[in-house]
């Protein structure tokens, strides 16, 4: 099956789009072989009764429930993508749809091991109920609504936005579970991590070829991409989870202020070294406005 075509009504690469139109954008990124080789359940690797024998602390069971509702958070991330016009690249549809699912495991991963702790995860997420989380989730609500307009009139160079938001969002998340990894220090945890980060690689690659592109292609999605990061976005804090959760996260991962400091270098680092990203540090900037490394 050719690349082009793996995906219903696109042709060409592109929605609705007409035969003789080039891809928008081909990058050495497989795509189709990426959809194949979709890793599902992780379950099978985990070994529940180590976690019985060597417990974790519940001040890193606190940070796991956080990084199981931030893998979660999936959905609110896709509902932008599928109203909008990025929606209509088939490359980037399809690798959000496995990114999307694979995720979804990884959640379900961090699942096991807090049920093997006995943690009931049926409530609700627990979400502050502050004014500006929810002037944000008023906006989540509506920001479909709009989306669908106006990013298909400004058309390919919004897609940029998007993939510069996903890039800091795998690359804070790299550098927050080596973070959390370190904090931890337990074996079958540190294994776990270990399949999670390899599976994040994957999608941080293809975004970040996808993000270089086409920034690199024009100017306006360069734009498109510094603003998207700049402009009231946190990569480790998705809309709904509260900033009381995200600080606490951030200060049991890194509880010294140099460490405080080093992980957004870290997560930061790749866009810093992408010439249409450079200057942006949304983790860092994040981490200013919710007081998290002046302490």
């Amino acid at each position: 099956m050719a690349e082009d075509s793996y995906l219903a009504l696109h042709r060409q690469g592109r929605l609705y789009g007409p035969t003789d139109q080039e891809l928008v954008l081909r990058t050495p990124f497989e795509v189709q072989q990426f959809t194949i080789d979709a890793q599902g359940s992780l379950r099978a690797e985990i070994d529940t009764n180590a976690f019985r024998e060597n417990p974790l602390s519940p001040e890193r069971l606190r940070d796991l429930r956080y990084l199981w509702d931030v893998e979660r958070s999936t959905m609110g991330h896709i509902r932008h993508v599928v109203v909008g016009y990025t929606n209509k690249e088939s490359r980037v549809a399809a690798f959000l749809t496995t990114w999307a699912y694979e995720r979804h495991w990884i959640a379900d991963a961090y699942q096991a091991v807090l049920e093997a702790h006995g943690k009931d995860l049926s409530g609700p997420v627990d979400q502050a109920n502050l004014f500006p989380e929810r002037v944000e989730l008023f906006l989540e609500h509506l920001a479909p609504m709009t989306d669908s307009v106006w990013t298909n009139l400004f058309g390919e160079d919004v897609v940029a936005g998007y993939m510069a938001r996903g890039w800091s969002r795998e690359a804070s998340m790299r550098a927050a579970l080596a973070a959390f990894d370190d904090a931890a220090s337990h074996p079958e945890l540190s294994a776990l991590l270990k399949r999670v980060v390899e599976i994040k690689t994957v999608h941080e690659r293809f975004i970040a070829v996808e993000t270089s592109e086409r920034v690199r292609h024009s100017p306006r999605a360069a734009a498109f991409a510094r603003r998207y990061v700049k402009i009231g976005f946190n990569p480790l804090r998705p809309v709904g989870a509260s900033r009381k959760s995200f600080r606490e996260f951030m200060r049991n991962i890194c509880p010294t202020v140099r460490e405080a400091r080093l992980l957004p270098h870290r997560a930061d680092d790749p866009l810093q070294c992408s010439p249409g990203t450079a200057g942006t540090e949304p983790l860092r900037r994040a981490l200013e406005r919710d007081h998290v490394v002046n302490r």
